[in-house]
């Protein structure tokens, strides 16, 4: 009979915390950051800072969004805050996804239920869909803020599982792994949210020609399903292998950078090519390397209303600015063309990186229906802008209606390390 109290007063406790954590952002905002003092409306900007990526919602009011309409320098302190703390919750994503859990005999199914709720990963078991047999085995798992991809896979190592890669974006799927199949432990490298493991070496002699021949090292790369990378890139340079002698191999085109399509995918592969060592050289003893991942932060949404007299409506947040160029008749549709720029980059609108074009664009009619898009396409591509312009099928006209853009506000690139070691040649 205590419990629904008890329930209660959690619920008042977390909403007086979210009420207290917004009416802090508030009088620092509306209050503070007005005053005529400049140090105090600096203290203010550092106080905002200080509470964190929790406050990135709290700043996402209309009362706010009306402040910052009225005083560009109040908007300019806010864009500020948010393009750093944008960048603190992408670093903090980038991180792995940490899995505490103890048990004894616990079915698999709730183990692998427990990992993903515990990192934001869904995993789902496959089996059945491959015509292997399903079952349950228990465990005893003893995780203490074990990294995600280390707990899984010692969890699969045990139930004789593995993760089948083909699966699609956003989630991991386990199937069995064959009595062929080696265990997942020991083989592989982590960084972060990331897991790397050699899956073939591939030797070639080319018997026309003088040189070495070819040494090719795959190396698949898994991350978490919660992230979404926008590219990987792996320069050669980068890509260091030894032998059981500690001598280096010889890297082939070390100006060639790998980018492998990472669209819709929870792994790709790496293919790094080396000359031929002799055939004296039994095994690469060690193969490091360093991946570049660039991954989207916080995503925004941008609402434009007025749109028969809407032009060159230019809305930004952090590191972004949309802009709406026009909403014009085009035969039976209508055309609203839109600017989507970015302050900082790393190459992530260069033009085979489409990822830009599957961000929601939509109307949202009188009665809040949401209207999807017939189409777009691009007109407009410099170094740090796109132009798109996506088509609507309006029966009633314009009138009532509000266009919606939604875009990552900032996009971090950071580094992420592997090494391999004991690799066999063939």
């Amino acid at each position: 009979m205590v419990i629904a109290p008890l329930l209660i007063v959690t619920t008042l406790l977390t909403a007086q915390l979210e009420d207290t954590l917004a009416s802090q952002v508030d009088r620092l905002v509306r209050r503070q950051m007005r005053s005529l003092v400049a140090a105090e409306r600096d203290a203010a900007e550092a106080a905002l800072l200080q509470l964190g990526p929790a406050v990135l919602d709290a700043l996402d009011t209309p009362r706010i969004a009306s402040l910052e309409k009225r005083e560009p320098a109040i908007k300019k302190r806010l864009d500020r805050v948010r393009m750093t703390l944008q960048k603190q919750q992408a670093a903090a994503s980038v991180r792995a996804s940490l899995i505490t859990l103890r048990g004894k005999e616990m079915p698999l199914s709730e183990i692998l239920a427990a990992l993903g709720k515990q990192s934001g990963n869904e995993i789902v078991d496959a089996r059945d869909g491959f015509g292997q047999k399903v079952t349950d085995p228990k465990l005893d798992v003893t995780f203490d803020k074990t990294p995600f991809w280390q707990a899984l896979d010692h969890v699969l190592d045990r139930a004789e599982l593995t993760v089948y890669g083909f699966a699609g974006a956003k989630k991991i799927a386990v199937v069995g792994r064959g009595e062929m199949t080696r265990p997942r432990e020991g083989r592989a490298s982590y960084d972060g949210p990331f897991r790397f493991d050699a899956t073939t070496l591939h030797a070639a002699r080319d018997l026309r020609r003088k040189d070495a021949g070819t040494l090719q090292v795959t190396v698949h790369c898994d991350w978490e399903s919660r992230l979404s990378p926008i590219a990987l890139t792996h320069a050669m340079s980068d890509a260091v292998a030894l032998d059981e002698d500690g001598e280096t191999l010889i890297v082939q085109q070390p100006d060639a950078v790998l980018e492998p399509t990472v669209t819709n995918k929870t792994s790709t592969d790496f293919v790094l090519s080396f000359d031929l060592p002799p055939r004296s050289k039994k095994r690469i003893s060690s193969l490091r390397g360093t991946v570049y991942a660039l991954v989207p932060g916080r995503v925004e949404t941008f609402e434009f209303d007025k749109l028969e007299e809407a032009k060159n409506i230019e809305k930004s947040r952090a590191g972004v600015v949309v802009t709406l160029d026009t909403v014009r008749r085009n035969n039976e549709l209508w055309e609203v063309r839109v600017r989507i720029r970015y302050d900082k980059v790393d190459g992530a609108l260069d033009s085979h990186r489409g990822w830009i074009y599957r961000n929601p664009a939509y109307m949202v009619d009188a009665d809040g229906k949401e209207i999807k898009n017939f189409g777009s396409e691009s007109f407009r591509r410099t170094k740090n802008e796109v132009g798109i312009a996506y088509f609507f099928s309006l029966d009633a006209g314009l009138a009532g209606h509000k266009f919606v853009y939604k875009t990552p506000a900032s996009l971090l690139k950071f580094p992420v390390k592997y090494e391999l070691k004991g690799l066999d040649l063939p």
